[in-house]
């Protein structure tokens, strides 16, 4: 026996029970349309054409209750619609989860083996398998699905590791499967198969062990990033409103096809070893598809979608859906008010080489000293596939003008009265971030010394890059200058004696009149002398700094104007 089954559940009142349900936005299913209808109406899009839809190696025209169509938009699965193939009956998946386990019975299940599904599990039960032909246009086939289990998260990395298969067959594909088929149920980037011990939570169950997993794929651990837990939470079901306990995110798969050419494939999902808990797998509506397809985006310096003129260029990438043989790319570019003047490596053609999927090429935005405003520009890329098809994508990028930048700085006069002194600068204009720097110093701001005059150079630079510099003279105010006349008659103006920029502690000023004598002296000097009681005339001087040690010699006039 399954040992889920022996698993006890937690009962709640029905008073809880219900109002919870009813807030549910649950994943919904229908069961009405036969195989072939959900084939031809929910899974083809375009570019494809099906044919010899089967279901359980019986003729597709009769609805199966492993089959049917899901409606997701209100749900947390993570696809709107499209067709769902379970290892039960489809409602098995219908939300929101109330239950740890759950199976839904199929009045006859199908117990034969698929051949393919037996590369992966050993004992098959509850199998379910879709087939049909198709013929591409495109030279590429791609759809998009979600596996997801109630085998989840207890039985991860046992033997209860339920499985699936999308495996595709015809011209031009060799591979180890029936019909030289290959599996596209596959971990991006790998060649492992999607299922319960490959993709999951990243730890081993309450019933598994790691080894079982590691297994299956050594890197099982890191495929985490594709798994979404959806365990039951009782008391907030509204929160899972999908009743499987786990399921992958959506994963795109897809491979290179031949245009024109019949292709088989078959989706193939069954339980593994018993039938207890069911697994399903959801795909997308519309995705199973062939249309050749281009893919435009342009990455812009600051990745914010715009091209400033005269700056770095952004980098335009084209990708299309195959790798196999040359694509020749047709650009255009087109926008109200662009012209191909304003653009610098706007190429006609490029070509995506053989084993590659995509090409890039750098595009600028020239300046051409008009101002223009905010452009939008359209590049336009369309190709032609080997079977005639045309193929189109484009993006849009917006073209700017650039404002220069101007550094917002003010010059400083001080009075020999501060040590050091701030200088701050401002920006305005230029692109993205801007950084300050006084050169020889760092970065903005920065302190100087206020007791020395000189000249300080600020440089900004910005992202486009450009850059700009202004220059910042600081006056310290300690120059020394020693005025020739003073004129003490009290009128207030010229009274003393002022020498800019002596420092007063440890100065000496001594004055002298034409016979040598000393009239003044003093250390210390104030800037407070008047001359009070000397007669007009001439007099000498030798002042020495007390900051610097300077001695200044030199004659000085008294007009006193008949001051007593």
């Amino acid at each position: 026996m399954h040992p889920c089954l022996t698993r006890s559940l937690l009962l709640v009142p029905a008073s809880l029970l219900l109002p919870a349900m009813m807030m549910a936005q649950a994943l919904t299913t229908q069961n009405t349309l036969t195989p072939q209808e959900l084939v031809e109406t929910i899974l083809a899009g375009q570019g494809v054409t099906v044919s010899n839809v089967t279901f359980n190696g019986q003729p597709g025209t009769v609805v199966n209750p492993q089959i049917g169509s899901f409606n997701g938009t209100t749900s947390n699965l993570g696809l709107d619609q499209g067709i769902v193939l379970a290892t039960g009956s489809i409602q098995v998946v219908e939300g929101p989860n109330m239950t740890g386990g759950s199976a839904a019975p199929v009045p006859t299940p199908n117990w034969q083996a698929d051949p393919d599904l037996g590369h992966f599990m050993s004992m098959q039960r509850d199998v379910a398998v879709l087939e049909f032909d198709f013929i591409p246009t495109g030279d590429t086939l791609s759809f998009r699905f979600i596996f997801g289990s109630e085998e989840y998260p207890e039985y991860v990395c046992s033997q209860y590791n339920d499985a699936f298969g999308f495996f595709l067959s015809g011209p031009g594909i060799s591979g180890p499967f029936s019909n030289q088929g290959v599996n596209l149920a596959v971990i991006p980037g790998t060649n492992v198969p999607v299922a319960i011990n490959t993709v999951n939570p990243g730890t081993s169950g309450a019933f598994g062990n790691a080894n079982t997993c590691a297994a299956s794929d050594p890197n099982w651990q890191s495929n985490s990033i594709y798994y979404v837990d959806n365990d039951v939470d009782i008391m907030n079901p509204w929160n899972s409103t999908v009743e499987l306990d786990g399921f992958t995110v959506p994963i795109t798969t897809g491979l290179r096809v031949q245009c024109g050419e019949t292709y088989h494939i078959k989706i193939a999902i069954a339980d593994a070893t018993d039938s207890n808990l069911d697994s399903a797998v959801f795909i997308e509506g519309g995705s199973f598809t062939s249309a050749s397809a281009l893919l435009v985006s342009v990455a812009t310096p600051l990745g914010d979608g715009i091209l400033t003129e005269g700056c770095e260029p952004g980098t335009v990438t084209i990708q299309r859906l195959g790798t196999v043989g040359d694509a020749l790319i047709n650009l255009a570019y087109s926008g109200n008010g662009v012209v191909p003047a304003d653009l610098d490596g706007a190429l006609a053609q490029v070509t995506i080489p053989d084993g590659s999927n995509q090409v890039s090429f750098p595009i600028s935005a020239l300046e051409d000293g008009s101002a223009e405003g905010l452009e939008q520009l359209l590049i336009t890329a369309s190709t032609t596939s080997n079977c005639s098809v045309e193929a189109e994508g484009s993006a849009f990028v917006t073209l700017a003008d650039y404002t220069p930048m101007e550094i917002l700085v003010e010059d400083i006069w001080l009075h020999c009265d501060q040590d050091s002194v701030l200088l701050g600068a401002l920006v305005e204009g230029g692109l993205g971030t801007v950084a300050l720097t006084w050169v020889d110093h760092g970065p903005n701001p920065i302190y100087v010394t206020g007791m020395e005059t000189g000249n300080y150079t600020v440089s900004a630079t910005d992202q486009c890059p450009k850059t700009v510099q202004a220059v910042v003279h600081v006056d310290s105010g300690c120059s020394i200058w020693i005025p020739n006349v003073i004129t003490p008659n009290g009128d207030g103006h010229n009274d003393a004696w002022v020498i800019n920029g002596l420092t007063k502690s440890g100065s000496s000023v001594e004055v002298y009149n034409r016979w040598g004598n000393v009239v003044y002296e003093t250390g210390n000097y104030g800037n407070n002398w008047k001359a009070t009681g000397l007669p007009d005339g001439t007099y000498f001087y030798i002042v020495v700094d007390g900051r610097t040690g300077d001695r200044f010699t030199g004659h000085l006039t008294i007009l006193s104007g008949g001051r007593p």
